[in-house]
């Protein structure tokens, strides 16, 4: 079960004028889209026969999670730390519409593939968002663009929500060389993060 580790005491944080100041903006929220090589990780799921998709979901959400400031959240007027992440993202279908999808979260890779591939294949039978599952506390919102080698992304965000969860997209993947690239797009609140914790982020992501 997905719980609060611990309340950070603004009082004494170290970024509490960081928070204070950002916090009040309009849009609060900064991001960096960086081109990760992903040829081991495109290599062993054709060598597994398993989905190279949710592979990669699977391993930024476990290099998510190494960095503490990903997993801070504002819940009125605290901020805290959870835990663990969970997974939340799109699932896309042959009409080309999405449902909003929650993946539970387990160490072994094999195992949050099986799983999130049944719940992809159950959510592809259904009509619309499918919002009553989803958007929990300590969610990380994920989203591939397969379509795309974009080089920047804007995502929606409610800021009347008092939204500060972290936005991740994934592109398409093109090859350099004989490297396969992969642009992925981080999107964090600059109250409860920087550029240094994105950059931990996309050092412990080994795709």
């Amino acid at each position: 079960m997905n719980q609060i580790e611990k309340i950070i005491d603004i009082a004494t944080w170290n970024r509490r004028e960081h928070y204070e100041h950002f916090s009040a903006f309009d849009d609060p929220f900064f991001g960096v889209t960086v081109r990760v090589d992903c040829t081991r990780t495109y290599q062993e799921a054709k060598a597994k026969g398993i989905s190279f998709s949710l592979l990669v979901l699977h391993r930024i959400t476990t290099a998510a999670a190494a960095v503490e400031e990903f997993r801070y959240r504002i819940e009125g007027d605290k901020v805290v730390c959870y835990d663990s992440l969970l997974p939340e993202a799109t699932v896309g279908r042959a009409d080309h519409t999405f449902s909003f999808a929650a993946f539970e979260y387990d160490p072994d890779e094999l195992v949050f593939i099986r799983r999130a591939k049944a719940e992809m294949e159950r959510l592809q039978a259904t009509t619309g968002l499918n919002k009553g599952d989803t958007f929990h506390p300590n969610a990380i919102h994920y989203s591939a663009v397969p379509w795309l080698s974009f080089t920047d992304m804007k995502h929606p965000t409610n800021m009347r929500s008092g939204d500060s969860v972290p936005k991740i997209s994934t592109g398409k993947y093109f090859r350099n060389g004989e490297r396969l690239m992969m642009p992925v797009s981080v999107t964090c609140h600059h109250g409860l993060m920087d550029g240094y914790h994105v950059a931990q982020f996309i050092e412990k992501l080994h795709l």
